[in-house]
């Protein structure tokens, strides 16, 4: 596959990117954002793709860091059911408060991939294919924002 930089301008391109990178995941997804409004991970075909990815090899892994999880804990039911039933694979932490007026967004998988919102409220974005030393950076910061930042999400797991 060859090197693609694509500039993004519209939120149905912005989430069509994203659907193009959950397809090409094959080991880890990472997600920097918000609160997952402007993903729509709640929608059938992003959570059919994200279980698909973590049902195809018990070693993949999904890890976000998100400023606000208030919004996927109240309304995102479908989701929470995902993440809890591949809680051993997907890991959600909150990031601190000092950090919390960056303002962009990044979608990456496997070092390879991304999606990159400029910022959060406008839908000018960026689809970077196979292009490691491009994602590298964007790799790294997301490695920094997860080591600040701390596991928010609450599970009851009565019955268990």
């Amino acid at each position: 596959m060859s090197t693609a930089y694509t500039l993004l301008t519209s939120e149905a391109a912005y989430r069509q990117a994203c659907d193009t990178v959950l397809s090409l995941a094959e080991r880890e997804i990472l997600i920097f954002d918000r609160d997952l409004a402007a993903l729509r991970l709640e929608e059938r075909t992003r959570l059919e793709a994200l279980a698909g990815f973590l049902r195809a090899d018990s070693l993949r892994r999904i890890r976000m860091v998100l400023h606000d999880p208030g919004p996927l804990e109240r309304n995102a039911p479908r989701l929470m059911q995902v993440i809890v039933r591949f809680s051993q694979a997907i890991e959600v932490r909150q990031s601190p408060d000092n950090l919390r007026q960056l303002a962009d967004t990044h979608l990456l998988a496997d070092g390879r991939y991304a999606v990159r919102r400029f910022h959060v409220d406008q839908p000018r974005s960026a689809l970077i294919v196979d292009d490691q030393a491009y994602i590298q950076p964007w790799h790294q910061r997301f490695e920094e924002l997860w080591d600040l930042s701390l596991p928010c999400l609450r599970f009851n797991t009565t019955g268990l």
